[in-house]
């Protein structure tokens, strides 16, 4: 499950988040909400654990945007 569902099901905002797991901010689980950013193996047990297992590390990898031909010739 992607922590944006979880968190949306569970009614929990970024600042709420980010203190359940600690050492992140809210900014920082906004990132990670919408996967522009991979966690560290730390923040990702943490993850884990505040969710029970419904958010795995796996589910919490950025999303890769495509490269388009403009950016590579730039």
């Amino acid at each position: 499950m992607w922590l944006k569902d979880w968190m949306t099901r569970e009614g929990v905002s970024d600042s709420e988040m980010a203190g359940r797991i600690g050492e992140i901010s809210a900014e920082g689980v906004r990132k990670l909400r919408f996967r522009t950013r991979g966690p560290s193996i730390r923040v990702a047990a943490r993850i884990e654990a505040v969710t029970a297992g419904a958010v795995r590390a796996v589910d919490l990898e950025p999303v890769k945007r495509p490269v388009r031909v403009a950016e590579v010739s730039a």
